[in-house]
């Protein structure tokens, strides 16, 4: 098996980068897989890019994990301590993936996202956490409609984040089997708020190097007054060398 990977970073039109990226040593990927993890920090609040600076270190130290290392309970201590640290007034969110041999194990809190190219299809792996979606819930539970909660002024905030007391963490329960050709996309939703999924499926068949070329062009393209922090980090599984 062999794995390709790209990534894709700007700073869009802030005045800093508040996002940061990484990976484990691709070298490293026989004996224990291969780590990838993207952190955006929260805009608008304190010290965003530094906290997800150390978030990102934080996650890179623990690396390689034993067999049974708790890794939502390192994401929770984690937050605990920058909320200790900002008092509750700054964050980041993350996403991050393990492959090891063709499993994949994910692991997500806030609004970034991972995405899963295969045969064409642009499939989201994880569900974004933001406050519109526990406003849908209710909807259907009250019986008010599900377009209220899309015209909530607080439908885009985030529910969950790294610098909150013990933040929810998405992950699957069962390893997800990438198969020969899968291409997976971590990114901020300084990339998926901009461009739409068909167009981040046509840049994710190109050669890798390509395909996060494409994208930031696609990005300055669409020409964005605010355009937020964008970071992805594309990877692409063969099943051959």
């Amino acid at each position: 098996m062999s794995i390709e990977i790209a990534n894709v970073q700007g700073i869009g039109n802030r005045s800093e980068q508040q996002d940061a990226f990484g990976a484990s040593r691709i070298s490293d990927y026989e004996t224990n897989g291969i780590l990838l993890t993207v952190c955006d920090g929260m805009g608008g609040m304190t010290s965003g890019g530094v906290i997800a600076r150390e978030v990102l270190s934080r996650i890179l130290e623990a690396f390689p994990w034993k067999e049974d290392f708790d890794v939502q309970g390192c994401l929770t201590s984690i937050s605990n301590s920058v909320y200790d640290n900002f008092y509750g007034q700054g964050g980041s969110t993350v996403v991050m993936i393990l492959l090891k041999e063709n499993r994949l194990d994910f692991w997500s809190i806030g609004d970034s996202d991972i995405l899963l190219l295969r045969d064409g299809n642009l499939i989201p792996l994880n569900i974004r956490h933001e406050y519109s979606n526990e406003l849908i819930i209710k909807a259907l539970e009250l019986g008010f409609p599900v377009s209220d909660a899309f015209s909530d002024p607080q439908a885009a905030a985030l529910s969950e984040y790294i610098g909150k007391r013990n933040p929810a963490c998405e992950s699957n329960r069962i390893p997800i089997e990438i198969k020969d050709g899968d291409t997976i996309l971590l990114c901020s939703d300084g990339i998926s708020d901009t461009l739409s999924f068909d167009q981040i499926a046509a840049d994710l068949v190109l050669p890798v190097n390509e395909a996060a070329a494409k994208m930031e062009q696609d990005i300055i393209s669409a020409n964005i007054e605010n355009q937020d922090n964008y970071t992805g980090i594309i990877l692409r599984y063969s099943a051959s060398r």
